[in-house]
């Protein structure tokens, strides 16, 4: 045995000794066909000779190995997404800007010097981005009806489609959100000075009216989708914390309305966040984790698109719009997709809409949960999407009576725990709490009423209250 684990060693030893002799440009060559960022960082750290390889051409090693695991046809959404989470100082200018040029398609990615943390970055995004495409059209695909094609795997512009999309999310996320604090303007005595977010018509004005209404409707079927995604964890958080009970945070959906407040607020984290989310798979990490990623203020994905209701148009449905309304209201895509698949699906589900409601409706939920709009046209019409009435595409099965007594008892569950733990809650109890078991309740020394209020529920609840505040008038330095 010691015989047969020497012989082992001493190959291994070899064979190490073989690679590290090679020379340069054979090790460089190495280094660009890997399959990902991590594996060059990983193989980097096997060798002093690979380590200072790497170091003599970092950039054209990541470069290469950047354009290895994401597909030309994704770089430029990938790219931008990515520069625009390095915004330095978050001002309203600078993302006026960034949009310039994103739009003009003059965000170079082919110029980028890169370093190892950077492409380590970009390439994590990637993975998230992959993971959530896949998870995204198995998601959709089961909720279609079985037909000649309509199940049958997504194709390689399907995807490609999707994962454009989820970039495009993660690219709202990085311009949007609340910034961080190390992308504010320092005033006098060095103090951060919060910038006014962009209200929902200028994110309109400066985004969303630069895309095709069936591109806003696929950021939609991706909006919905990831709020399923974080469901589950963020539940069993809202459903045993004591904190979380005091502020009412609900689990259950009311009137079919699952884009509660408070997760919209997570979303705008990111993909990074939300797969940190989705994965997690204890109460204690759930919890720490949306416990430190308190969601930052509004307007949110879901209401920026949410079209207003127009107090006066014209009232003509699109499928009575002529040449010179085409042109007028209907954008021709940024994105170029050479299926007409999802146009045709838009188009079908919008003909009798007027120019107020070309995308994210509300009647339209169980379209986007099929995601309607990413798929190719041979699969629409093997589903026979654009022969079947709207009306009847859209039904969905509505819960029968047992049903609808069970939701009407776990709102009733749901109401008794948000009474229990409040009482816990003002007797200064905290931490998990399940009906009939106060057992991981941690108490104060002296259980007594609280005399003061938990700082974590008023930086939770704190979107809501400055609904209401008046806002400072921070217009000189945006």
């Amino acid at each position: 045995m010691e015989r047969a684990d020497a012989r082992s060693s001493t190959a291994d030893d070899t064979a190490q000794s073989q690679l590290t002799s090679l020379t340069p440009e054979l090790k460089g060559a190495i280094f660009q066909n890997l399959p990902d960022v991590t594996s060059a960082k990983s193989l980097a750290l096997t060798s002093s000779s690979f380590y200072y390889t790497f170091l003599d051409a970092r950039s054209l090693i990541l470069t290469r190995v950047l354009q290895n695991q994401i597909s030309t046809d994704l770089l430029h959404s990938a790219f931008a997404a990515f520069k625009a989470s390095k915004i330095p100082v978050w001002t309203k200018q600078a993302v006026r800007d960034f949009l310039g040029e994103y739009f003009g398609k003059s965000v170079p990615h082919e110029s980028q010097k890169w370093n190892l943390s950077e492409a380590l970055h970009m390439s994590r995004i990637h993975s998230c981005v992959d993971f959530f495409a896949a998870e995204f059209a198995s998601f959709a695909l089961s909720k279609i009806p079985t037909g000649r094609g309509s199940n049958a795997a997504p194709s390689l512009t399907e995807m490609i489609r999707i994962r454009r999309i989820l970039y495009r999310f993660e690219l709202y996320c990085n311009l949007f959100r609340k910034p961080s604090h190390d992308r504010m303007i320092r005033g006098k005595r060095n103090c951060l000075i919060r910038p006014n977010p962009f209200g929902k018509q200028e994110q309109r004005d400066i985004f969303f009216n630069l895309f095709s209404p069936w591109e806003n409707e696929q950021l939609g079927c991706i909006h919905d989708y990831l709020v399923e995604e974080i469901t589950v964890p963020f539940n069993d958080v809202a459903k045993h914390d004591v904190d979380w009970g005091e502020l009412c945070v609900a689990w259950v959906d009311t009137y079919g309305i699952k884009e509660s407040f408070y997760k919209e607020g997570y979303l705008l984290k990111g993909l990074g966040f939300i797969f940190q989310l989705s994965t997690a798979s204890t109460y204690d990490d759930r919890h720490s984790l949306l416990m430190s990623n308190q969601g930052t203020g509004g307007p949110y994905l879901s209401e920026v698109l949410t079209p207003p209701r127009l107090l006066q148009h014209d009232g003509v449905p699109l499928q009575e719009y002529n040449d010179m309304d085409e042109m007028l209201y209907v954008r021709p895509p940024f994105d170029e997709d050479n299926d007409i698949g999802p146009a045709k699906a838009w188009r079908w589900v919008h003909a009798r809409s007027t120019k107020d409601r070309f995308y994210y409706l509300e009647d339209h939920r169980w379209f986007r949960r099929q995601g309607y709009v990413m798929w190719d046209l041979p699969r629409l019409l093997g589903w026979k999407f654009l022969s079947l009435p709207v009306q009847a595409l859209a039904s969905q099965p509505l819960p029968n009576y047992l049903e609808r007594l069970e939701n009407e008892a776990e709102r009733k569950r749901q109401e008794d725990s948000w009474t229990e733990r409040s009482r816990i809650w003002l007797e200064g109890g905290r931490g998990w709490w399940a009906p009939g078991d106060e057992s991981h309740i941690q108490w104060p020394s002296s259980r007594h009423k609280s005399r003061f209020p938990c700082t974590a529920k008023y930086i939770l609840a704190l979107p809501k209250t400055l609904k209401a505040a008046p806002r400072a008038d921070t217009a000189r330095f945006q």
